[in-house]
């Protein structure tokens, strides 16, 4: 995984966290209004309820009008009620409160109408218009410790939430510290596989010059099966150590391409015919056919010709017997596409999906007994992605395989 994808990742998961502590935030907060909404409808519904109950008592309504008729008197407006009529309401408000819930010590008080209205409407109060003729008193409570009260409800509430939130950063600490582990570990591996491809180019160098040599100056030699295998098959592992070079070097965030303007039927034809040998030796039969006769795009011509040679290449290796294959190659109004047809085995659904991973072999590749290491269409895929083109494969198995490539005009 690329530097900047890692990071990518980490920048969206914080972002994602972050929003999640908000969004918490807001729900606790919302909660602590909605809880403070129940407590003072609770207390407002038990307020009215002893209310209600006054007005059946002709003796307790009969002090509340006389109190009440009296501008006056402290009772009417800021103090506590006297103290024999402040036991029958405190008994009768506890009653209320106690139905709902509610253990708080309280103070109670009797206000006009008037005063509270320029204040506004007092929080826990209820009009005593049951009780008196006209709507001009209020019956209202002050609790005392009510915040601890909201508090203690929301205690379980906030715990939890930290209790969650601290876990989750735990988990998103851990998983990205492990993620910057292998890619520290990816990194030291991709290193030693490419120092170590390195070391085996020139011993496979000197192995196969020193095969040419012998079949050169010692004509008893020719048609040796030991020489001939030694040449075959260090041409072979050498083919393959150079695909690995070249797409290690193209994963380099440095690597530039050396683009220029080329003309892709050129490099087709360029590609059949150093490939001539390969193609008369596996009795192929390769058919290239062109719709116009200029292709042009701004393109490297070497990786363009390296990654045209692995398709073919796969397709001869890979299509038993008697290969058929298909080139086309078509001009379009954005762009140019190139088709690859064979008539090999085909690809399964689970091959087809992954058959453009690194060191991934299909089952039919496999089975032919060719040797490979998975890196060719890899490769492919690299050096198309790199000139801003597509490729997609249609197979099925039995039937052969179709790579379409296109490349987009460049203007």
């Amino acid at each position: 995984m690329k530097k900047r994808h890692i990071n990518w990742i980490i920048a969206a998961s914080a972002l994602a966290m972050i929003s999640l502590v908000i969004i918490q935030m807001r729900w606790m907060r919302q909660s602590r209004e909605l809880l403070e909404e129940q407590f003072t409808n609770k207390v407002n519904m038990a307020l009215c309820s002893t209310v209600e109950r006054m007005a059946g008592n002709e003796t307790q309504c009969d002090e509340i009008k006389a109190c009440c008729q009296a501008p006056a008197n402290a009772f009417c407006s800021i103090s506590p009620a006297p103290p024999t009529q402040e036991m029958a309401i405190q008994a009768a408000l506890d009653q209320s409160l106690q139905f709902y819930d509610i253990n708080l010590p309280y103070t109670v008080q009797i206000i006009p109408k008037d005063s509270s209205e320029k204040e506004g409407m007092p929080n826990y109060a209820c009009s005593l218009s049951p009780v008196l003729e006209s709507d001009t008193h209020y019956l209202k409570l002050d609790f005392i410790g009510k915040e601890a009260y909201v508090s203690r409800h929301m205690d379980p509430m906030v715990l939890a939430s930290i209790l969650i939130l601290l876990l989750i950063c735990a988990i998103f600490s851990f998983a990205t510290w492990q993620l910057f582990r292998q890619k520290r570990m990816a990194d030291k591996n991709r290193d030693f596989f490419n120092h170590m491809t390195h070391e085996f180019r020139t011993p496979l160098t000197n192995i196969q010059l020193a095969g040419n040599l012998l079949y050169k100056k010692n004509k008893d030699l020719i048609g040796n099966p030991y020489l001939e295998i030694i040449r075959k098959e260090s041409q072979q592992l050498s083919s393959q150590v150079e695909n690995l070079l070249r797409l290690s070097s193209l994963e380099k965030p440095t690597y530039d391409l050396k683009r220029n303007p080329v003309d892709l039927g050129e490099i087709t034809r360029n590609v059949l015919e150093n490939m001539d040998l390969q193609i008369r030796e596996r009795a192929a039969d390769v058919n290239f056919h062109q719709n116009g006769s200029n292709f042009p795009i701004l393109g490297d011509a070497f990786h363009l010709g390296n990654a045209f040679r692995n398709i073919i290449d796969n397709s001869i290796k890979y299509s038993g017997t008697e290969p058929h294959v298909y080139i086309d190659l078509n001009a379009e109004q954005k762009g140019t596409t190139i088709v690859f047809r064979d008539n090999g085995n085909g690809l399964t659904e689970k091959d087809r999906q992954n058959i453009f991973e690194k060191f991934h072999r299909s089952e039919s590749a496999k089975a032919s007994g060719e040797k490979g290491f998975g890196l060719g269409l890899a490769y492919v895929k690299k050096i198309v992605e790199l000139h801003n083109g597509n490729i997609s494969v249609a197979s099925e198995s039995g039937q052969g395989t179709r790579f379409e490539i296109f490349f987009p005009s460049q203007n």
